[in-house]
């Protein structure tokens, strides 16, 4: 039912006409020197791609890349910490597979279900619909930033505490609303995974900066130039087909900025809005994540696919 023509955050497969399989895999390298932290937030990367599609997580399979030089108390810190957030989100972790790497890595492949009917899709956006962001941006930049120790610890691990918060919540409240499309927001950067919902959509995407939630410190590291590599590519990714003319470059760095675990961006029918807003807000502003903000609309196609003003 949805395969990888429009870069969606997963897989899915019709077993009837009741239930749908969404199947999805992702890890990579150690963003922290916290091995259980570390787990914590690779297994919520991999399960918000379930999420993102509306489904609900159920089984999941560990991929761990581990050095020969790694200590085992590290090891099974890394373990206990993807298997406190599988359970946090009602899967079981039942096996995986482990190779030697100089670089370690670790992350899930996760099965989960959604009703044929009720998949979201990161292509089907419709003129007139609102979006939502649910979490902060700007954590690669922060991250870049900690590896030349310029970072407080407290806002640190904040950065990492958003990061581990599942989307398991906004997930729930969403599919209550009628929502058209969404996606969650990692490596391609917000304006990147918005290029490839307006893309597939057909829609162009306007945004508004100065509404974005955006990590405290995030904009004056990015005037720093602590930017990671990622964010350049997402740029040359992106390409012309987004304008940026009114957009001061550290916001522009923001919008670039790989994310970790980042939140959902939610494209809802504008009679739900105003309503979704709300909810999302009374559930998710008391928690590490903050006030989710809304942050664009959507439009008919023109010259730009995202136009971002102020």
């Amino acid at each position: 039912m949805v395969g990888f023509d429009t870069s969606d955050d997963a897989a899915v497969y019709k077993i009837n006409d009741e239930t749908a399989l969404i199947f999805t895999a992702d890890f990579f390298p150690a963003i922290t020197d916290d091995p259980y932290m570390f787990g914590q937030i690779a297994a919520a990367n991999a399960l918000s791609d379930i999420y993102a599609m509306g489904g609900t997580p159920k089984l999941a399979l560990n991929l761990f890349c581990i050095s020969e030089k790694m200590p085992e108390p590290v090891i099974k810190e890394i373990l206990r910490g993807g298997a406190d957030k599988a359970f946090e989100a009602g899967a079981i972790i039942c096996g995986g597979h482990t190779i030697y790497d100089s670089i370690p890595k670790y992350g899930l492949a996760v099965t989960g279900f959604v009703h044929p009917d009720k998949i979201l899709r990161n292509s089907a956006c419709k003129e007139g619909d609102v979006l939502i962001l649910t979490k902060p941006i700007g954590s690669g930049i922060l991250t870049t930033a900690a590896k030349a120790d310029m970072i407080g610890a407290e806002d640190l691990k904040n950065v990492y505490q958003v990061m581990a918060f599942l989307n398991a919540a906004a997930c729930g409240i969403m599919t209550k609303y009628e929502v058209h499309a969404c996606t969650d927001i990692t490596g391609f950067g917000l304006l990147g995974h918005l290029y490839e919902m307006g893309k597939g959509s057909g829609v162009s995407i306007e945004l508004a900066y100065q509404s974005l939630p955006i990590f405290d410190a995030a904009v004056e590291y990015a005037e720093m130039g602590f930017i990671p590599a990622g964010a350049y590519s997402n740029r040359n990714f992106v390409g012309d087909n987004a304008a940026l003319d009114e957009v001061p470059r550290a916001y522009q760095d923001i919008l670039f900025d790989p994310q970790t675990s980042g939140g959902l961006v939610i494209s809802v029918a504008q009679k739900d809005a105003q309503s979704l807003y709300t909810e999302l807000c009374a559930a998710l502003e008391p928690t590490v994540c903050g006030k989710p903000a809304i942050i664009g609309t959507v439009a008919a196609r023109n010259d730009k696919i995202v136009r971002v003003k102020a």
